[in-house]
C-alpha cells in the first residue's frame, strides 16, 4: 500500500464553532500551566530544504508528559458542571471561573455528587484523566487494551487511579468502558471519553475543544520563533483523531488568507483515516503492534469524521523504524520525544521525498511532539 494518499476531496469548511475563551482561562488556572515551547530545528529545516521547521514540544504540558491533560481537564470540567446542573455564565475571565469552573468548586459538587470518572485509554489520556480525578477528590478507573506496557500502567496508577486491562484492542476497550460506565450504581460513573461513538457526542467534542490552547500559544509563538505570521503546512499525529481534528478546526477559522496545508500522520499498523480517506466513508482496520501506541486505533472517533474527510490534504503513514530514527534526531536537539511525539518528524522527513508535495524553500511547517520520553520495544 502507498504510504501517502493526496486527498482530492479536500473542501474549505463552513459552521465550524467558534473559539470558546474560557478554555484558555480555565488552564491557565490549573496548577503547573505554563505555555509549551514551540522550539525551531533549523539545521533539519536545511535538510529539508524549506525556511523553518518548528516543533510544539508537548513533552511537559501542566505537570504531565503528554499534550492529553489539554483536552481531559476541559472535557471533565465541562462533563461534571453539566452533570451535577452548574450553570456556566460568565466570559472567559478568571474571576467567572471561580464562580462556575475552578478546580474548588467542581471538586466540591463532584464530591457530593459521588462521582467517578472512566475512561479508555492506551495511555497518556487514562493518565490525564486520573489527574484531573486526584484535582477534584474522586475516584477513577481506568480501562486499558491488553497492549498497553507496565510503564503506561504504572503512570495512571501513580495518579490514583485503578487500571482494568481488557482483554481485546483499543476499540473493545472503548466499548467496554462505556458500558461500565452505564452500569455504575446509582448513575454515578462519569464517561470522559476521547473517541465519540456517535457524531454528536459531547464530550469528545470537548476534549478537541480543550486542545484550542496549544494553538492559541501557536499563534503567539510563531512571530518570535519566525518574524512572521505565517505557516505553510501542519503536521499533526492521529490516534482516534481528535488532535487532528483540533489542527483542522483552528486553522480553517483563523483569518489567514492561505490556509496551511494539512499533513496527517499514522503508524501503517492503524491507519484508519487514510483507510476511510482511500475509500471515501468511515472505515474501521485491523490495529495490530506499533511503538505508536497512543496512536494504536482500528476506528476514528465519530465526530471528527466529517472535519477530517474535507480538512486533510496529505494522509501518511510512517513504520515503527522510521519513528524510531526520528526519535534519535529529536535527542540531538534537546527534544526528548516518545514515539507519537516522534511520529511528525518521520512523517514531514518521508513527505519531504514524494513527488507532486509542495515543500519549497519557504515552507514554514509546525509539527507537534505529543508526548515525552518514554520507554519502548521494537518488534523484530
Amino acid at each position: 500500500m502507498p504510504s501517502v494518499y493526496i486527498n482530492t476531496g479536500r473542501k474549505a469548511l463552513t459552521d465550524l464553532p467558534p473559539r470558546d475563551p474560557k478554555v484558555r482561562s480555565f488552564h491557565e488556572s490549573l496548577p503547573h500551566y505554563r505555555p509549551t515551547p514551540l522550539a525551531a530545528l533549523p539545521e533539519i529545516a536545511q535538510q529539508l530544504g524549506i525556511q523553518h521547521l518548528l516543533v510544539k514540544d508537548e513533552s511537559s504540558r501542566l505537570g504531565l508528559t503528554a499534550f492529553k491533560i489539554l483536552g481531559a481537564s476541559w472535557a471533565t470540567a465541562k462533563a461534571v458542571a453539566k452533570r451535577v446542573g452548574l450553570k456556566s455564565t460568565g466570559v472567559g475571565s478568571r474571576e467567572d471561573l471561580e464562580n462556575e469552573l475552578s478546580l474548588k468548586n467542581l471538586a466540591s459538587v463532584a464530591q457530593a455528587a459521588e462521582l467517578v470518572l472512566y475512561a479508555a485509554t492506551d495511555g497518556n489520556h487514562g493518565r490525564a484523566v486520573g489527574r484531573m480525578a486526584k484535582y477534584l477528590g474522586i475516584k477513577a478507573r481506568i480501562f486499558v487494551p491488553t497492549m498497553v506496557d507496565e510503564e503506561a500502567k504504572s503512570k495512571i496508577t501513580s495518579e490514583g487511579a485503578t487500571v482494568e486491562v481488557i482483554n481485546g484492542d483499543y476499540d473493545q476497550t472503548v466499548l467496554d468502558t462505556k458500558l461500565a460506565a452505564e452500569e455504575h450504581e446509582g448513575g454515578k460513573g462519569l464517561l470522559i471519553s476521547d473517541t465519540a461513538l456517535e457524531v454528536d457526542d459531547e464530550i469528545p467534542q470537548w476534549i478537541v475543544e480543550g486542545y484550542q490552547t496549544m494553538f492559541d500559544e501557536i499563534e503567539e509563538q510563531i512571530l518570535e520563533a519566525t518574524g512572521q505570521q505565517t505557516i505553510t503546512h501542519v503536521v499533526a499525529p492521529v490516534g482516534a483523531g481528535s488532535l487532528s481534528s483540533a489542527v483542522v478546526t483552528h486553522f480553517e477559522r483563523t483569518s489567514r488568507s492561505t490556509k496551511p496545508t494539512i499533513v496527517t500522520v499514522e503508524p501503517e499498523s492503524a491507519a484508519c483515516l487514510k483507510a476511510s480517506l482511500e475509500i471515501g466513508k468511515m472505515a474501521s482496520v485491523h490495529a495490530t503492534f506499533t511503538i505508536c501506541t497512543g496512536m494504536c486505533c482500528g476506528t476514528l472517533s465519530a465526530s471528527v469524521w466529517p472535519i477530517l474527510k474535507d480538512g486533510v490534504s496529505v494522509a501518511m503513514t510512517v513504520h515503527d523504524g522510521e519513528v524510531d530514527e526520528a526519535i534519535h534526531l529529536l535527542q540531538k536537539y534537546g527534544i526528548y520525544a516518545g514515539p507519537c511525539g516522534a511520529a511528525s518528524l518521520a512523517a514531514i522527513r518521508k513527505l519531504a521525498r514524494v513527488e507532486g508535495i509542495q515543500l519549497s524553500p519557504n515552507s514554514v511547517i509546525v509539527i507537534f511532539c505529543t508526548e515525552g520520553e518514554r520507554g519502548y520495544q521494537m518488534q523484530i
